[in-house]
């Protein structure tokens, strides 16, 4: 969204604010609300943390709903029919455009050594782990009374108001071998109805061993979640919060280049938000507000736990939990290295500059006001920065950045055997069953052609194996088709509900209405980061913060699984921004810098989260050596597709990166899943050969041509190598979804292309509806057309002058 409404406003008082600003028009309505009513609800229906801090200016503004979705209900929240207990899942800033982040976000382009302006851009996430409370949070503890916390959160991170009171008490936290189980009691002190949200956030010691590694540490991170039922004025109910002891790991990627335990002393807090969270742990450090805090705390809400290493531990979180694949530095070249990247050891000499220079150039993408126009007036420009020769050949290429050589695989292409093996056979066998080379061995070069390249919302049915068409739909809130038609709320409203619970019935209503329309695999959830409000797609991501959107994404993936569906999990990864993503003609991916540790702890974090959501059990039916069916139940992982993103991480494309698929998603965290890359119609960026070398798999592109132009050998070894694996990724999802609905072992399937179906039905319709058009309009003008018009009208005429002479 625009960070200054340069190109869209008329006045220039206007085109100097951002979007999420009052104008000069809503300013007027607002000081005619507040001088004319004396109670005023303010409505705010965004997806965007608007800036709110000119509230106190208006105190008729009595109370703000905020919300994403209008809908009838609010009428009931109004009447006080229904208490509202929803909870804030971003930071409002006073000043959105101030925080580290927005520093760095919009259009920045590289131009060449020779001055030259190029086709990529760039984005440097110089904050580092300090996005939304990280950061606000951080810096109040770190300079509480120096720092005007006040000033710059007008409502924090977890916020939000009851019509009721509530309190705590008897807070404690108990350890279960890896696991910490924190309890406490809340009770409805008020005089209505209502339910509470219990936050816990934990606090790791910023460590000296940290301030020599760059090793960052956010002041508290959330942790963990829990909402009472309603409770009845004087009622009580005790809240239970689990959380692993992995989550109070950090990633350390220049001295260890893994995860480490800091030694010292860990804090747990139950807090109302993140900045009362804060001032817990300051209270139990013995702070008051003297101390400059910005309300006192409650120390009794604090509890803590030191572990037994006495020095930083490199090895406990060293290797995957699930793999025990050791865990090191994939992302290195992601760094940029002209970056400093923000550090509480030193907050204001590594705040965040902007990496380029305004270029003169008038910007169409909406940056923040950065130059002067031909008038002399404040303007939106470009920003640019130099890239090295060395950097744009980078760009310009299709390296993956594997280390296997070409050369060294021998694979020998095969195709068309007839082994008699159909994907019905396969459902519930291990991913590295001996049956999997049979099944591979009989598809086409044909059917390879068709699945990498064209499986645009939907993947082709294939004769040879018998695979039934995939219906693939888009929609994070509601199939696009494939499903009823209905919609449910926006992804952020669920996500302010701070209800877990219903984020796995929503994934279970999707695999619902899949199995109504015949919807297979679900392109969402989309699990990027809130970095600023200025995202245009914050409403379809779930929150500022890693933790929360993947505790509420991946109980999507756990709903939706147990009816079959396979959850495309996007877009993987660091794609925070839509402009010059790649989706578009002329766009050739912005490259994305960070650092591995904001990378793993901030960015792949939702990722990382459903990846380890585990197995669950799957219903089949085996056939026994007598001819025989018998029921089964096997396990099968609940996450099986990645979408990949348009964005480069670094230097290379995102769904072409052989750290980020190979090395991360598939070695470390042992994903044998499908991966597609998102919409690939128009990303000439987009190798296919790069794709399937990275571990990747298929194309989202529904046109007649790739884009790239580039044709695959199937015949050649190390093409027919990643193809072959890609197919088994492939074949593995179908088998083990409800795309095998109904199917016995050997079944068959009719070929059926629902997509196909729609398309020719809209192309018929119109068509009809041109011809009927074209017909009208040439009839129209046809000599005896023109005479039958000219002699009703006559004849209308006539009657007229009859009816008058008549009443004459």
């Amino acid at each position: 969204m625009p960070r200054s409404m340069y190109n869209h406003a008329d006045k220039q008082e206007d085109k100097e604010k951002s979007y999420i600003e009052l104008d000069s028009t809503e300013t007027e309505i607002i000081k005619y609300l507040n001088d004319n009513y004396k109670d005023v609800i303010l409505l705010v229906k965004s997806s965007a943390a608007m800036e709110l801090d000119w509230l106190k200016q208006y105190p008729n503004i009595k109370a703000v709903v905020y919300s994403q979705n209008v809908t009838n209900a609010f009428a009931k929240v109004f009447s006080g029919e229904v208490n509202p207990s929803g909870r804030t899942v971003d930071t409002f800033a006073a000043d959105a455009l101030a925080s580290p982040a927005a520093q760095n976000f919009g259009s920045y382009q590289y131009y060449d050594e020779n001055g030259k302006a190029t086709k990529y851009n760039y984005v440097d996430y110089a904050e580092g782990i300090y996005v939304g409370y990280k950061y606000y949070e951080t810096r109040y503890e770190d300079t509480a009374g120096d720092y005007d916390y006040a000033k710059e959160v007008v409502y924090p991170f977890g916020y939000g108001l009851s019509y009721t009171d509530f309190k705590w008490s008897d807070f404690s936290v108990a350890r279960h071998g890896n696991d910490f189980v924190a309890t406490v009691t809340v009770t409805n002190t008020g005089d209505t109805a209502g339910k509470d949200v219990v936050e816990l956030y934990a606090q790791s010691p910023y460590a000296d061993y940290d301030k020599r590694s760059a090793v960052e540490k956010a002041s508290v991170n959330l942790v963990g979640y829990g909402k009472t039922s309603e409770l009845k004025p004087g009622t009580s109910e005790t809240v239970r919060i689990t959380f692993g002891k992995d989550q109070l790991k950090a990633y350390d990627y220049k001295g260890a280049k893994t995860y480490i335990l800091d030694a010292g002393q860990y804090r747990f807090t139950a807090a109302t938000d993140a900045n009362q969270a804060v001032n817990n742990i300051l209270a139990d450090k013995g702070k008051t507000v003297a101390d400059g805090m910005t309300s006192e705390g409650d120390k009794t809400m604090v509890a803590s736990w030191t572990p037994e290493n006495t020095d930083v531990d490199t090895t406990t979180f060293a290797s995957d939990s699930t793999t025990g694949k050791a865990i090191s530095n994939l992302f290195d070249a992601a760094s940029d290295p002209e970056v400093a990247y923000l550090s509480r050891s030193d907050w204001t000499g590594t705040f965040p500059k902007h990496y380029g220079e305004s270029s003169g150039e008038i910007n169409t993408w909406d940056n923040e006001i950065n130059c002067k126009d031909s008038d002399g007036n404040n303007a939106s420009c470009t920003w640019k920065k130099t890239a090295s020769t060395k950097l744009i050949k980078q760009l310009e290429g299709n390296d993956s950045g594997t280390t296997v050589d070409k050369d060294s695989i021998m694979d020998t292409p095969t195709f068309g055997k007839k082994n008699g093996l159909k994907v019905s056979d396969m459902r519930g066998l291990a991913y590295d069953d001996a049956q999997w080379d049979k099944i591979l061995d009989e598809l086409t070069e044909d059917d390879y052609n068709q699945l990498i390249y064209f499986s645009g919302y939907g993947v082709d049915y294939i004769k040879s194996v018998d695979k039934p068409f995939q219906t693939d739909a888009d929609s994070a809130t509601g199939w696009m088709y494939g499903g009823t038609g209905k919609t449910f709320p926006s992804i952020m409203m669920l996500t302010q509900t701070w209800n877990a619970q219903l984020a796995e019935d929503l994934g279970e209503m999707m695999g619902n209405e899949a199995l109504l329309g015949g919807a297979n695999g679900w392109y969402a959830p989309a699990m990027n980061i809130h970095r600023t409000p200025f995202s245009g797609r914050n409403g379809e991501y779930y929150s500022e913060d890693g933790y929360m959107s993947g505790s509420m994404a991946s109980l999507e993936v756990k709903g939706a699984a147990t009816k079959g569906v396979y959850s495309y999990i996007k877009h993987f990864a660091l794609n925070d921004q839509e402009n010059h993503r790649g989706d578009r003609p002329g766009n050739f991916s912005v490259a994305t810098w960070s650092n591995e540790q904001a990378i793993r702890e901030i960015h792949l974090k939702p990722f990382d989260m459903c990846m380890h959501l585990g197995d669950m059990d799957m219903k089949t039916v085996v056939k026994k050596s007598d001819g025989t069916y018998e029921n089964k139940v096997v396990k099968t992982p609940i996450a099986k597709g990645v979408m990949t993103s348009f964005n480069r991480i670094g230097a290379t494309w995102t769904g072409g990166s052989h750290a980020l698929i190979q090395q991360l998603l598939r070695d470390e965290w042992g994903f044998n899943g499908l991966i597609i890359t998102d919409n690939a119609n128009t990303g000439k960026f987009m190798s296919p050969y790069q794709m399937l070398e990275a571990g990747a798999d298929i194309k989202l592109l529904n046109v007649s041509d790739d884009p790239t132009g580039e044709k695959l050998d199937f015949n050649d070894a190390a093409t027919y190598h990643y193809a072959r694996q890609a197919m088994h990724h492939l074949l593995y999802t179908v088998a083990n979804t409800n795309c095998m609905n109904g199917a016995l072992p050997g079944a068959g399937f009719k070929f059926s292309n629902g997509m196909k179906t729609i398309q020719i039905v809209f192309n018929t319709v119109c068509s009809v509806i041109l011809a009927m058009l074209a017909f009208f309009s040439v009839w129209r003008w046809m000599p005896g057309t023109i005479k039958r018009v000219a002699a009703r009208k006559e004849a209308r005429v006539a009657r007229k002058a009859a009816r008058k002479a008549a009443k004459g």
